[in-house]
């Protein structure tokens, strides 16, 4: 193992060829490669097997705000949508829309941990030919990596998804503070997901991605300008987790800062779904100032449709300041159990008229100690 530390040159433009020579001298053995304290300016790295990027107390990295300065080192992506014409064509996904300034690519052991007072800045690079004509590279791109260690930094303004996982097993995310840019976490494709004691306030959705298994997320605290989680997956426990809203930081295509949802659901058509999504549960969590607690509807949203949910609990939850009735549609064959236990909402501006919950039919609602203000028992769910 071979442990280099870094200190930055203040005479270079760029110190990617310096980080990057220590990290490829770590690619046969493994290793560490620290950056000290001080100013750092990069482009694109990429970070191998058995290998930790460091960042030191009072790192500071700031990524190009050149988006032609940025490489994908061929990333072999299993984002099926990323190759569907039709998507391609929609959201104007670029051939380098996985650039990203940190980078690993079937990888094992592989980790960036950050010390106190160390950050990246992605500078919410402008990208013309980007997703959307603006959005330029990701934050961080982790394709088919298994033992993924993330910890104890910030990341601010990152230009695309902050952290763009896929095909990953066994990722921990500990510690780490997002801010402003797009989505705070994606985890498409991935098994064995744990996310603890972080901060996201994102433009776009915190924590993100289908065909997911194994999901934890707890003990974090989550502020959007989208949805909380969009999120498909086959085991997910949330708990101990403070959602609110409005964020101070804007979607950057509409402008917004109110949280849509706290769960969308998402299961997209235009990819490879393996899993149904099942055993769903959201314990010991408080919301404030959310429009809706949760939006699913299968059968009715291609970015649903690809496989159904199957049950979901909520429990043990103090929801106020909620502005409208969530959403629970399916189709008769997917029925969907919603329990809802020791759970008590409260409205910004009164009950809606239409109840607590927009709920098809083949929806079985499991009601066990639910107080919501203004709304009778009887009233949970609106009569046809």
């Amino acid at each position: 193992m071979k442990h280099f530390f870094l200190n930055a040159d203040p005479t270079l433009t760029f110190h990617t060829a310096q980080i990057q020579a220590a990290l490829d001298a770590c690619k046969e053995t493994g290793g560490e490669v620290a950056l000290s304290a001080g100013e750092w300016k990069i482009a694109s790295l990429r970070l191998y097997s058995n290998t930790t990027l460091r960042l030191c107390a009072g790192a500071h990295v700031t990524a190009s705000d050149n988006w032609q300065d940025y490489t994908d080192w061929k990333v072999p992506t299993t984002l099926g949508y990323a190759k569907t014409p039709r998507l391609v064509q929609e959201w104007n996904l670029p051939p380098h829309y996985l650039n990203s300034p940190i980078t690993a690519i079937e990888a094992e052991n592989v980790s960036v941990i950050g010390e106190e007072d160390s950050w990246i800045d992605g500078v919410d690079c402008f990208d013309p030919k980007g997703e959307e004509k603006f959005r330029g590279p990701m934050g961080m791109v982790f394709c088919k990596c298994r033992n993924v260690t993330l910890e104890g930094y910030t990341y601010k303004n990152s230009a695309n998804w902050c952290h763009q996982l896929d095909s990953c097993t066994n990722v921990v995310m500990r510690n780490v503070t997002v801010l402003g840019g797009h989505d705070g976490i994606n985890i498409h494709h991935c098994v064995d997901v744990l996310v603890e004691d972080c901060l996201f306030r994102t433009g776009d959705d915190c924590v993100a991605g289908y065909n997911a298994e194994n999901v934890v997320v707890r003990r974090c605290k989550l502020n959007t300008s989208s949805s909380s989680f969009r999120i498909g997956a086959k085991n997910l426990l949330v708990e101990d987790c403070t959602f609110w809203s409005p964020c101070p930081y804007p979607h950057r295509l509409t402008g917004r800062h109110n949280t849509l949802r706290a769960f969308e659901y998402y299961a997209l058509t235009e990819d490879i779904v393996e899993r149904d999504s099942e055993n769903w549960l959201i314990q010991n969590c408080t919301f404030d100032g959310l429009d809706t607690l949760i939006h699913y509807n299968y059968g009715g949203n291609f970015m649903h449709n690809a496989r159904p949910l199957h049950d979901v609990t909520f429990r043990n939850l103090k929801i106020s300041g909620l502005k409208g009735p969530s959403r629970l549609r399916t189709l008769p064959e997917a029925p969907l159990t919603a329990t809802f236990e020791n759970v008590s909402i409260s409205w910004e501006n009164g009950a809606p008229a239409e109840g607590m919950l927009d709920a098809s039919e083949d929806v079985t609602l499991v009601m066990k100690n639910v107080h919501a203000e203004g709304v009778a028992a009887d009233n949970y769910v609106p009569i046809p």
